[in-house]
């Protein structure tokens, strides 16, 4: 599940998250340990020019709650470096070469670099939390253990067309909704604030799927800025998106007919094309836009009254941007 949809606002805590993101890896305990490759494959990935999604948006929640930046920083690294291990994981996984064009780990270096590099990086991370109550270490452990497990679901599905809707949620919620829900609950957690962990992490949660749907929206429709890869990958690579799983949900000859095409080696681009203009006549493009504005409103339920402050401000305009852009999409197709 790739990303190309909107992000929360940047701010001058970048610059400072970059400089504390260095230091993680100069820390005593990894820098000048053998052998090194490992730690060269974590900063190789870790600093290729991400969109820095997670540590901003533990930035805005942070805000909203008082948090002190230093703690904002180090569950911001907590979050990165989270995603960034999952990525070289994935990378292996996927036997990928490029990613934010510049080799993977992998390909640059080898399965087992990128394999054991991705595991250095997660206790980096957790190392991030050793001041706080560990109830905070705990949920990120427990955040680890469920990006896995959807990552190897998403293995299967792709191995397997037989994934129904509520599949492709389970994924979705494990690969992109578990972590978005983290930057909101370990903020609370950290600032001391309880009775906002769910609240916060519904907020989180439900930004996540409007994103990753309208990456997958996007990914149908095309978009008139440039998406940063092909159009119909998803229908091309045999991967889940919400769209795809919609149109089989509603349509028998339409399943039918794509786990036909999904059993071939041999797809053509007259094949990809077809079945994307039959995904957009079914009606699940409209009914796609439907479901990322229904999450960005239950997201900006839960956010409240942060919405009109510090930190939350900044969350409620990258949800219009995401809202906005979901809707650009389907309108200039």
């Amino acid at each position: 599940m790739s990303q190309t949809a909107a992000k929360p606002l940047a701010s001058d805590f970048l610059s400072r998250f970059e400089r504390q993101l260095h230091l993680a890896f100069e820390d005593p305990r990894h820098a000048g340990k053998q052998p090194e490759v490992l730690l060269e494959a974590c900063r190789h990935v870790s600093f290729a020019g991400g969109k820095r999604m997670r540590p901003l948006l533990v930035d805005h929640f942070g805000a909203a709650l008082d948090l002190p930046e230093d703690a904002r920083i180090r569950l911001a690294i907590t979050a990165e470096l989270i995603h960034t291990a999952s990525l070289l994981h994935d990378d292996v996984v996927d036997e990928g070469t490029t990613r934010r064009g510049k080799p993977t780990a992998n390909a640059r270096w080898n399965n087992s670099v990128a394999v054991l590099g991705g595991d250095l990086m997660l206790c980096i991370a957790l190392e991030q939390l050793e001041d706080y109550p560990r109830e905070v270490t705990f949920e990120a452990v427990t955040l680890v253990a469920e990006m896995t497990r959807a990552a190897m679901r998403e293995v299967d599905a792709r191995q397997d067309s037989t994934w129904t809707l509520p599949e492709w949620e389970a994924i979705a919620h494990g690969k992109t909704g578990a972590l978005l829900a983290f930057c909101g609950t370990a903020s609370a957690r950290v600032a001391g604030r309880t009775e906002l962990i769910e609240r916060l992490g519904q907020c989180g949660h439900h930004l996540g799927l409007a994103f990753q749907i309208t990456d997958d929206l996007i990914d149908v429709v095309g978009h008139p800025i440039d998406i940063g890869k092909d159009r119909l990958a998803d229908l091309r690579n045999k991967n889940p998106s919400f769209p795809i799983a919609l149109a089989r949900s509603s349509n028998e000859d339409f399943r039918r007919a794509l786990d036909e095409l999904w059993q071939r080696d041999d797809l053509s681009e007259d094949d990809v094309q077809r079945f994307g203009a039959w995904i957009v006549e079914l009606g699940c493009a409209d009914k796609t836009l439907a479901t990322v504005e229904d999450h960005l409103d239950r997201a900006m339920d839960a956010l409240g009254p942060f919405a009109h402050g510090p930190g939350g401000e900044h969350i409620a305009e990258w949800a219009a941007q995401l809202r906005a852009q979901a809707r650009w999409s389907l309108e200039s197709q």
